[in-house]
């Protein structure tokens, strides 16, 4: 029973100086008595949680997959890529939608966000890989979209697909698409090369019978 008694004793202590831990990594702040937490910073948690072993699908669901793409644009967007979120478009194989297109100067990506992702098997990871793959041909297919979102000479261009993901992935390219971690976004960015060999690059250029699409 005192053992009982000391655990409900310290235990406000204890969640106080967890606040405090947070709040000086900037994981949470605190305003007049509440806490409160940004996109930034609800990523930034679940992305420590998941690196201190916790399960990503039940971390996962403490995100909105809208948050989740929201946080993705935004990290994109102030490293001087223009992005759009749910590009839907018709193709020969039917409807399609892009998670999210992104592009520069340099790279036109289409990417395929999977906050839940992590530690897939081989063979599920090939699926998901095959399916980006498969809905960036049919976007790659059509430049005059592109060009209508405002990707400035399409057809010159080459499309790479990508997936997005919250925790560390078991394998970082999967049959050359690229699996990337949330929190190692910005440094895949600056980090890979339009000419890389080892990832994907779909030429954009219309495929035949595109005049039949809507």
């Amino acid at each position: 029973m005192n053992q009982l008694a000391e655990q409900l004793h310290t235990q406000p202590f204890k969640l106080v100086r967890k606040i405090e831990d947070l709040a000086e990594r900037k994981l949470v702040s605190c305003s007049r008595g509440f806490l409160q937490m940004d996109t930034a910073q609800r990523m930034m948690l679940a992305t420590e949680l998941i690196h201190a072993g916790r399960d990503p699908q039940k971390v996962s669901h403490f995100l909105e997959w809208q948050e989740f793409e929201r946080f993705a644009a935004e990290t994109l967007e102030q490293n001087g890529f223009r992005t759009i979120r749910h590009l839907l478009f018709k193709s020969q194989i039917g409807r399609r939608e892009i998670d999210l297109l992104a592009w520069n100067d340099s790279f036109l990506l289409a990417i395929d966000c999977k906050h839940w992702l992590r530690g897939l098997s081989p063979l599920l990871s090939r699926r998901v890989a095959h399916a980006q793959s498969e809905r960036a041909e049919a976007l790659a297919g059509r430049p005059e979209i592109l060009r209508q979102h405002g990707v400035d000479k399409a057809e010159n261009r080459f499309l790479m697909p990508v997936i997005l993901c919250l925790g560390q992935p078991r394998v970082g390219i999967v049959d050359g698409i690229p699996v990337v971690p949330i929190s190692k976004l910005i440094s895949f960015l600056y980090g890979m090369s339009p000419i890389d060999e080892g990832l994907m690059r779909i030429p954009v250029k219309p495929q035949k019978g595109q005049s039949l699409l809507v």
